[in-house]
């Protein structure tokens, strides 16, 4: 009986052999990797998710602010018709009224000589073929502008009534029959209707959207939407609006025939009567900033009409395009 009970112990005693281990470890590590690789593979996804996302979300911002400002071309508060707003760079000179308040003039770096208070034409844009009108003044060689895009120009009067006039801001008061630029504060006397509850004050704004081939700094690869705006002083801003924008297009739809509907969509060189447009047709082309290695990102776009250009391709960057209608009700003279 004690012989029985001495093998079984010794027969409990016995552990796992070499081979056992090296089959058990061959598994743990076979499982190991399967894990490591699907999590790997995962956050891959994951990031070219989030990437494409991002892309998406910068896409929505920017053709929305473009997008907004179209929307509002034309108008300069109280009336949509320029011809009733005094002290613009197409009249003479004016005058301080007896507020004694500031006429606008021209500033240093300003686009053209009184390009920001000229109301003739609250859109316009310069066909990418065309190059840069603005080089030798708001878009300088350091913005780096990317040939063959589009640069599209906006002006009008913001819709809110601002709490208080700052000194160096331009803005336009004005009610349905008349109004005026004027620089700070004090506002001016308008003709007709000045201490009335319709006639109010509005920040004037204007602006020059172009692309730029670079984001942070000159070189560093990534191209960006960019523009030149109106801001205190009165003086012209360069600003970087978004990342990864790589092309912007426009084109117009136009009233050729006077029956007050857009008859054809053409490239801004093309427009035979800008104050005929009644609506904007914007493209905008969004790259990401860095490639996506192991991936074929190749895509086809058309934009503006043009024939389709092939984008991307293997271990290159992905792209994304988004475009959007505007009417520019404001610009219609009933």
């Amino acid at each position: 009986m004690l012989k029985v009970d001495v093998m079984i112990n010794k027969k409990q005693s016995y552990g796992f052999s070499l081979v056992e281990l090296l089959v058990a470890m061959a598994v743990g590590l076979i499982i190991v990797s399967g894990a490591f690789g699907l999590h790997s593979g995962t956050r891959k996804t994951q990031a070219i998710n989030e990437m494409q996302m991002n892309m998406v979300a910068d896409a929505r911002f920017a053709i929305e602010m473009i997008a907004y400002d179209l929307r509002h071309a034309g108008m300069w508060g109280g009336t949509n018709k320029d011809s009733l707003i005094d002290c613009k760079s197409t009249d003479t000179a004016c005058t301080s009224t007896a507020t004694g308040d500031a006429p606008p003039s021209s500033v240093a770096g300003d686009c053209a000589v009184g390009w920001y208070y000229d109301l003739s034409l609250p859109v316009f844009a310069t066909d990418g073929s065309a190059g840069n009108p603005y080089a030798a003044t708001c878009i300088p060689g350091s913005e780096q502008y990317m040939a063959g895009t589009d640069l599209l120009e906006i002006r009008y009067a913001d819709s809110n009534v601002p709490a208080a006039l700052l000194g160096g801001q331009a803005y336009i008061r004005s009610n349905f029959i008349n109004g005026r630029i004027f620089i700070g504060s004090p506002a001016p006397i308008i003709p007709s209707y000045d201490p009335n509850p319709l006639t109010l004050n509005h920040e004037l704004h204007a602006y020059v959207y172009y692309i730029s081939d670079y984001t942070d700094a000159i070189g560093d690869g990534i191209p960006s939407l960019r523009r030149v705006a109106l801001v205190n002083g009165p003086q012209l801003q360069n600003q970087m609006l978004a990342s990864g924008v790589t092309d912007l297009q426009v084109q117009f739809g136009e009233d050729v025939n006077n029956d007050q509907l857009i008859d054809r969509y053409v490239d801004p060189d093309d427009v035979t009567d800008w104050a005929s447009v009644y609506a904007a047709k914007v493209w905008l082309l969004l790259r990401s900033d860095e490639r996506q290695l192991g991936v074929d990102t190749a895509k086809s776009f058309s934009m503006a009409g043009a024939p389709a250009v092939t984008y991307g391709g293997q271990d290159d960057y992905r792209y994304f395009m988004v475009t959007s209608v505007v009417n520019l009700r404001n610009l219609r003279q009933l």
